[in-house]
């Protein structure tokens, strides 16, 4: 995977079209737009809580929390079989963590086994559903983490961009 690295100049204008994109969208657009995806009241009023965060970047406010947000939700939006399979496995985690006496020590491994293999598994719903060639063989496994974790680092690196930008966070 190529990295592309932006001058100071681009990375700037880059940041200003993000954040514009952000602002065009009000705290109520947005707080519809969260509950339009079918999360629960709940789930969006804390969401809402986290766009409202904001970084000064030089003598501008950029809406952070909006961004990375939007930046989430649109790699959900790319590999939805794969956040459901993470968040089953997570919950599974959860779900062995209610068992008695051992449950508390079978919880984390249970989570992080469950997260991977709903990975893996949703990984690989997704690709069926774009059409796209399934890995076969023993090396099917490891080309497909690969993968994912391009993917989850691909997500981490545009939310570091986005924040690290000589910023200081506000409203945390």
């Amino acid at each position: 995977m190529a990295t592309k690295v932006l001058t100071p100049a681009q990375a700037n204008l880059e940041l200003a079209i993000l954040n514009a994109e952000s602002e065009a969208m009000s705290s109520s657009d947005f707080y519809a737009w969260l509950k339009d995806l079918g999360l629960p009241d709940e789930v969006a009023i804390r969401l809402k809580g986290v766009a409202e965060i904001t970084a000064s970047v030089g003598k501008r406010v950029i809406n952070v929390g909006k961004l990375i947000l939007i930046k989430v939700i649109e790699f959900v939006k790319a590999h939805p079989n794969m956040a459901a399979g993470i968040a089953i496995g997570a919950a599974l985690g959860a779900l062995v963590n209610t068992v008695p006496l051992i449950g508390p020590l079978l919880a984390p491994i249970a989570a992080m086994l469950g997260a991977a293999v709903g990975a893996l598994a949703g990984h690989r719903l997704d690709k069926a559903t774009d059409g796209q060639s399934q890995n076969t063989g023993i090396l099917a496994i490891g080309q497909d983490v690969i993968e994912i974790a391009t993917a989850f680092f691909k997500l981490l690196i545009d939310i570091f961009n986005l924040t690290l930008n000589g910023a200081s966070i506000q409203g945390a």
